[in-house]
């Protein structure tokens, strides 16, 4: 290898390792400051945790394609010098660099996939990232492996065992069996994973009193999440309206007039992938800026939470799980599973009841959401009156547009640094339009945005794979041959895309509605009315 693409790698190298640390303190700050009763253990011992989680997975990614073939290259030992500045912050070369790669060695031995992982899959604010995690050790594994020039077929047997491992380790068929580890300091992961408290149990935090200037930048901070969620129209309208209500009952009651009753109980509505769940976090949120609530933490959960194996266990259950809600937010996903048509689930039952109870005495102290699927929600709160009398707010969540999932998609791709062009934004497009016109109850809406950019990333892991020349701009683009669809075989997708398909945007200059060519989204284009120049990223319309 060249000189000069020697230099060019271990520069790419070392912006992966940035971004392999910035992502995993960004996730355990980020953590520790909105969701801190989630976390177990203590909160303020998570962003050590997370530092020393991405060293670990830096390690275990060198060593694992290093050791593919057996051979240790001057190209290499680069690579683990510009590691091992990274990792230890030390600047090591000859026998000194070869005993600290020893020790590398040695430590990657002791980690796991699952563990080093575990924050992104044990809690729910953090799945998002999954993607991102996924990505980062993809890249370095293509560059560790083509950092000689070449790439042995032990190493792409490495790359590929170590996607599918990855993978797995992010994506586990037993989601709730994965736990977090506990961190060691700097010097690198703990080799064993401690265990920890139950899926739902939440350690109680105590809160410092927060000034009215504080909780108006966090009320802000979280209208500002809210306005930047792709979608969600109505969702958002509906909201803002709720957090005008408060702030005139919480004005009245300031000035020393009535107020009326407030029910901080809601029901979400809408099939899987929505953006149920992050809005529940946001108006978490608001709920402790504006004071309604004393934190306004979400402690979310589902039927396994509140529901326990033996009779006499649910109520006590589902009673601790209220006790760490208490200041905050409640939410239950699927709700409707606590309900039996048949009538014969006596601790579906008794876990309402608890829960019904709660909802009353604790109305003022603790907001519960309901949410699943509009039918089976619909009819469950018919059915107990109960539970109809106490859930006065129902915010119903549309399923994405075609060209929404495509924003969504996009968005990944910009978390993930990855450009995408033209033709291969027409492909998303006609591929979510596809899925979205046969769409049924089922359908993933932000789930399957998630799925397919992460099914195209890995189709790009297997096309560079065998390239020996490994540029930036191989690891950053998406091409059209990329873009893989759930629930469209590559055959299918090719066959939807070579349609002929009209596309129409509203020119941003004088609102001229606009026919462009299938491949100008995200590419600058004139308009022949007012003549201003003018980028969309996606088309509004679509008609195939």
């Amino acid at each position: 290898m060249k000189d000069e693409d020697d230099s060019r790698l271990i520069g790419m190298l070392r912006r992966v390792l940035r971004d392999c640390g910035k992502l995993y303190r960004k996730c355990g700050a980020w953590m520790v400051r909105r969701h801190p009763t989630l976390l177990e253990g203590r909160a303020d011992q998570f962003e050590e945790l997370m530092d020393d989680l991405h060293r670990g997975l830096l390690m275990k990614v060198y060593v694992t394609v290093v050791r593919a073939d057996d051979r240790w290259t001057l190209q290499e030992k680069r690579v683990a010098a510009a590691m091992i500045e990274h990792l230890w912050g030390q600047e090591l070369r000859g026998k000194a660099l070869r005993e600290a790669a020893i020790g590398l060695f040695q430590q990657a031995d002791q980690l796991r996939w699952e563990s080093l992982v575990a924050p992104f899959v044990r809690y729910a604010p953090l799945a998002d990232s999954k993607a991102q995690v996924e990505t980062i050790v993809m890249r370095l594994a293509n560059l560790v492996a083509k950092c000689d020039g070449q790439t042995m077929p032990e190493e792409a047997v490495a790359l590929h065992t170590l996607q599918r491992e990855i993978d797995m380790a992010l994506h586990p068929a037993n989601p709730h069996g994965v736990l977090a580890p506990l961190g060691s300091g700097r010097g690198g992961a703990s080799a064993q994973a401690q265990q920890h408290q139950q899926q739902h149990e939440v350690v109680d935090v105590s809160q410092e009193p927060v000034s009215e200037e504080d909780r108006e930048k966090r009320l802000r901070s979280a209208l500002n999440e809210l306005d930047g969620l792709i979608g969600l129209e109505a969702v958002k309208k509906r909201v803002k309206s709720y957090t005008n209500f408060l702030r005139l009952q919480q004005q009245r009651r300031k000035a020393g007039l009535s107020t009326m009753p407030i029910s901080l109980h809601m029901a979400f509505v809408g099939n899987p992938g929505t953006g149920k769940t992050t809005v529940a976090r946001i108006i978490g949120q608001i709920l402790g800026a504006l004071g309604t609530l004393e934190s306004g933490h979400v402690v979310e959960t589902d039927r396994s939470g509140l529901v326990a194996e033996y009779a006499g266990q649910t109520g006590p259950k589902t009673n601790k799980l209220c006790d760490s809600a208490l200041g905050g937010v409640l939410f239950i996903d699927e709700a409707y599973s606590l309900v039996d048509s048949s009538g014969d689930d006596a601790y579906g039952r008794e876990a309402i009841q608890t829960l019904l109870k709660r909802m009353e005495d604790d109305r003022s102290s603790m907001a519960v959401i309901l949410a699943g699927y509009s039918n089976e929600m619909d009819e469950m709160i018919r059915s107990n009156p109960g539970l109809s009398s106490r859930i006065n707010n129902k915010i119903e969540f549309d399923d994405y547009s075609p060209a929404e999932l495509g924003m969504i998609f996009q968005r990944m791709c910009e978390q993930n640094q990855y450009d995408l062009p033209g033709d291969a934004r027409y492909r998303v497009l006609v591929g979510f339009d596809h899925l979205y016109k046969h769409r049924d109850r089922h359908f993933g809406n932000g789930r399957l945005a998630r799925n397919a950019f992460e099914e195209s990333v890995r189709r790009l892991a297997d096309r560079i794979a065998e390239v020996t020349q490994l540029s930036e701009s191989l690891l950053t683009s998406l091409t059209a041959d990329d873009i893989s669809m759930p629930g469209i075989s590559p055959s299918r997708l090719d066959e939807i895309a070579a349609t002929d398909a009209v596309l129409r945007v509203n020119c941003e200059g004088c609102g001229r509605r606009m026919r462009i060519p299938p491949t100008a989204m995200g590419t600058q284009i004139k308009c022949t009315k007012c003549g201003q120049i003018q980028t969309h990223a996606w088309a509004d319309n679509y008609e195939s």
